[in-house]
């Protein structure tokens, strides 16, 4: 088995295709099932006092972000998922066939979130979520959602992040490095992947960085907010 590092992005597209049937389940036990509300946050973090009708979700995986987001709509809605790993996309397809979409229409795109494949100017809202740092050059990507962002268009960022508190921090660390790893064998068959995952959360820039990354992209407004004490962290940017 190849080693998974972003410096590869094959080996992450393959590893997230070998974790995509259980992905939604791992992810549920190891957060406790607290993604649910995080997810809920970030939607409505880039939804609030707006109405999207144009919405992307980058590195969608099973489409949970934005099935979440289709959930808190009341109008149609064109819904970009977009990912480059093909088996979390059919995951995504098939939870459409399980729920009423009504009038929204859908699109599913193959493809790398450092070259997304819409027009400039044509989105209202976008998200990632637990996925920017997984992503080769998150400044690269940042500016392509600038690109296709319309004016005031908003970016909202969900990722996993270090704490400050120091015994929180400590308790992090330990579950980071020694339990997440055996839990993921256990969850997925895949302990290598959960070592990659534990990995990039523990080596990956701060909040505060990301934040810094999207003015270098362009965004004049941004922002953060921690949930759960710092082990997730919004940040917002608006063009």
């Amino acid at each position: 088995m190849a080693e998974y590092t972003k410096e590869d992005p094959k080996t992450i597209q393959e590893m997230f295709g070998n974790i995509a049937k259980q992905y939604d389940r791992a992810n549920s036990l190891l957060s406790f099932n607290m993604h649910k509300r995080w997810n809920r946050e970030l939607v409505k973090f880039v939804t609030e006092n707006a109405s999207p009708k144009k919405y992307l979700d980058l590195c969608c995986g099973t489409g949970e972000i934005a099935y979440t987001f289709l959930d808190q709509v009341a109008h149609p809605c064109e819904v970009f998922f977009l990912d480059f790993c093909p088996e979390m996309l059919e995951c995504a397809k098939k939870k459409a066939t399980q729920k009423d979409l009504g009038d929204h229409r859908l699109y599913y795109l193959q493809a790398d979130a450092q070259k997304i494949p819409l027009p400039s100017n044509s989105i209202e809202s976008v998200t990632i979520a637990y996925g920017i740092r997984n992503v080769q050059d998150p400044l690269k990507c940042a500016k392509e959602v600038f690109r296709v962002l319309q004016p005031k268009g908003r970016f909202g960022i969900l990722e996993l992040t270090k704490p400050t508190n120091f015994l929180m921090k400590l308790g992090h660390k330990m579950y980071l490095k020694a339990l997440l790893p055996i839990l993921g064998k256990w969850i997925a068959s895949n302990r290598q992947a959960y070592q990659y995952l534990s990995g990039s959360i523990q080596s990956f820039i701060s909040a505060e960085e990301m934040e810094h990354v999207l003015k270098d992209a362009g965004f004049h407004t941004t922002s953060r907010r921690p949930l759960s004490g710092g082990i997730a962290t919004i940040i917002l940017g608006e063009k």
